[in-house]
């Protein structure tokens, strides 16, 4: 989940400071060993490309729960651009899920842009 939504954060080609700091705050709360956190900090470093096949284990809560999150990195700089766009909808079908449920869970979030 923390690599897709390091490439949510890139999708844009820069990753912002407060998409850094979300990021980083669930890393440090996930439940990773130390080669893990590391790995999932190099996300940080450089940009990262969607690999759909990161979410088939996901039962559908998760999977919501994921859209969910990417929904909110998209939005955390307060804009959302094209190409975030584009990456969300490759995300939500990637987590099979609907392009309904995907409305709802963007309604819910603060929108700035």
């Amino acid at each position: 989940m923390i690599r897709l939504l390091a490439a949510v954060s890139w999708a844009d080609g820069e990753l912002a400071e407060n998409e850094s700091a979300a990021i980083e705050r669930l890393i440090n709360a996930a439940n990773l060993d130390a080669d893990e956190r590391a790995r999932a900090r190099s996300w940080l470093a450089a940009p990262v490309e969607l690999d759909e096949g990161d979410v088939g284990a996901l039962n559908m809560n998760q999977r919501l729960a994921t859209y969910q999150a990417a929904v909110r990195i998209a939005l955390s700089d307060e804009e959302l651009g094209d190409e975030e766009r584009v990456l969300l909808d490759r995300i939500r079908d990637a987590l099979g899920i609907s392009a309904e449920q995907a409305l709802e869970i963007e309604a819910e979030m603060p929108r700035h842009d």
